[in-house]
């Protein structure tokens, strides 16, 4: 078995863990259906071999086949771990050729015609393992290995008879060529699950940045609110649930008052720095499921869904009075007031006409003196 080019000791040890758990899902399958190749065995050697060798193998092989259940639902009941399953499922591995090779020792040796068919039952069944082991080629090698080795030998004990020296080297040629065969088509299956798992890796990065330039897309850069782009997708998505159901949804547009002062008496980077506490503050004062987004400026605007006008000016007040209650941690720290204009869709209403009327409530607070909510 190669090694894997261009993977770190982590990732090897994921695709053999994977390769792992794939050959026991495989593994419990087949075992299930292994109960097929005896009855075929016995069928063929019914009356040609003496009844109890043909009894103990039966039982010998019973047992090892219910060994293997058990081992296996264990392993997947535990999850499947290469480390702690491993050696007592790789033991099973080995007793199954063990059981298929005793047809060597048991069944061989009493006619030439079962013999020849007693090979190439062994060869259909070192085929089929050599698929159900493909993801975890080193139980193939003990499996099919041990099965060729006590078949040949127990075949060898009787090597007076015609053939039989023949059937050894059929075997053994298949044998040869099944192990190199499975040995390249395991290299590029543990390839495979490499790939897979780099592409799984990459395709979850891919997400995680469309991700992530969907939410740039739609944030804004300074104070990591929603941006315009965000706040109309968002008004859209809200008059139509609206439309469709009867709810109310409510719109808060706020203006931090004399906020040109601040860039003129501060400069503009405290100004930035304020923008950014205002907005922290007005998100902190939220219910859950109410969205801020920057307007432009120094204006933002709060969508409230499922909010009649009643509630949304309750909210509003909290919002002013937690503004106006204590400066922002700027430097230096700056008091500030906000006003506040609030509307509530109506119905026929268009996104363009409710931010008209939130915006004429926001002037209106502005007329009456600022710091203050009004509709």
């Amino acid at each position: 078995m190669q090694p894997l080019p261009d993977l770190s000791v982590s990732d090897r040890l994921v695709v053999n863990q994977t390769g792992f758990t794939l050959w026991v899902a495989s593994f419990r399958q087949t075992l299930h259906t292994t109960p097929a190749g005896w009855f075929v065995a016995a069928w063929m050697a019914w009356g040609r071999v003496p009844d109890k060798n043909l009894l103990l193998w039966l039982v010998l092989f019973f047992a090892v086949w219910m060994m293997g259940l058990l081992s296996i639902d264990r392993a997947l009941k535990d999850g499947c771990d290469q480390q702690t399953h491993g050696p007592r499922l790789r033991v099973m591995a080995a007793l199954d050729g063990m059981a298929w090779g005793l047809l060597g020792w048991l069944l061989a040796g009493h006619d030439v015609l079962l013999d020849a068919i007693m090979v190439a039952l062994l060869c259909g069944v070192s085929a089929v393992n050599a698929q159900v082991y493909v993801s975890y080629i080193r139980g193939y090698y003990l499996q099919s290995g041990l099965m060729w080795s006590i078949s040949v030998l127990g075949l060898a004990s009787h090597a007076n008879q015609q053939y039989t020296v023949d059937l050894i080297v059929a075997f053994s040629v298949f044998q040869v060529l099944m192990f190199y065969h499975s040995s390249r088509i395991a290299n590029r299956v543990r390839e495979g699950i490499a790939l897979q798992l780099s592409n799984a890796a990459l395709a979850q990065q891919l997400r995680g940045l469309l991700t992530k330039v969907r939410i740039d897309a739609a944030t804004d850069a300074l104070t990591g609110q929603g941006n315009r782009r965000a706040l109309d997708a968002l008004l859209k998505q809200q008059l139509e649930f609206s439309v469709s159901t009867g709810q109310p949804f409510s719109i808060l547009m706020l203006d931090i008052d004399f906020f040109k002062k601040i860039n003129d008496v501060h400069g503009h980077l405290v100004g930035d720095e304020a923008l950014r506490s205002f907005a922290q503050r007005v998100r902190e004062g939220l219910r859950q499921g109410d969205v801020c987004t920057r307007y432009g400026g120094e204006e933002f605007l709060i969508v409230l869904p499922l909010t009649p006008l009643q509630i949304a000016l309750e909210v509003a007040e909290r919002l002013r009075l937690a503004v106006e209650a204590e400066p922002l941690p700027t430097t230096p720290p700056l008091a500030i007031t906000v006003s506040i204009g609030a509307a509530t869709y109506k119905t026929g209403q268009t996104v363009d006409a409710l931010m008209a009327a939130a915006d004429s409530a926001l002037y209106k607070s502005k007329r009456s003196g600022r710091n203050q909510v009004q509709s």
